[in-house]
């Protein structure tokens, strides 16, 4: 075989689909993330108690009632068991679906990925951000009025900040879960703390000359 016909097989193996399929592969997994994080915002806006879930049940049908979560009984269903384990904090499950668009959308268009961290560090800082959100709600948010399948902070949230009071007591707790938040934050964004301080102090200082 001669060296042509090994830089084609080659370049076969790392690319066994053609380059015009892989690109419409890419343009249709970027829309469906897409779609996803918007039903995924549209199932947590119109949650309702009073529609079956995960955590409870309800009888349908009587008085001409039906689901009241635009999602139907799977929106209800899934909205019911994120909003019972994380609370509010939920939320943040959307943020990282839109992420996921805006980095998706940026090897679309050819643009440079600045940010080249690794995927597993930027996944861990979420799950350290969603986890310590949950329990910061829980412990300082316990009293929020707010629809939910449980309470503020969810069943994940409680369990948390019950160990960290345990561990820290209150005050205590409450500094050690923002800390861990502000490092979560940043392994999933890529923002430093010291970099954001200082715009913030430089724009202050233009703020305060003019």
């Amino acid at each position: 075989m001669s060296a042509s016909d090994k830089a084609n097989a080659n370049r076969s193996a790392a690319s066994p689909l053609p380059p015009k399929i892989a690109a419409l592969l890419r343009e249709s997994g970027w829309i469906a993330m897409l779609l996803l994080a918007l039903y995924l915002a549209l199932i947590l806006i119109t949650f309702n108690k009073a529609d079956p879930g995960w955590s409870h049940s309800v009888r349908l049908g009587e008085a001409g009632r039906g689901v009241l979560n635009a999602g139907g009984r799977i929106g209800a269903w899934l909205a019911d068991v994120l909003l019972y384990l994380f609370g509010l904090s939920a939320w943040w499950l959307v943020l990282l679906l839109m992420a996921a668009v805006a980095w998706g959308y940026r090897r679309l268009d050819g643009s440079t990925l600045l940010d080249r961290r690794p995927l597993a560090i930027a996944l861990l800082g979420f799950v350290l951000l969603l986890l310590c959100s949950s329990s910061i709600e829980a412990l300082r948010l316990h009293t929020l009025k707010a629809s939910l399948p449980l309470a503020p902070g969810g069943m994940i949230g409680r369990i948390l900040s019950d160990w960290f009071l345990q561990l820290n007591g209150f005050t205590g707790s409450t500094l050690v879960l923002l800390t861990l938040w502000g490092i979560g934050a940043s392994l999933f964004t890529g923002v430093s703390w010291l970099r954001a301080a200082e715009l913030t102090g430089t724009a202050l200082e233009w703020a305060w000359e003019g």
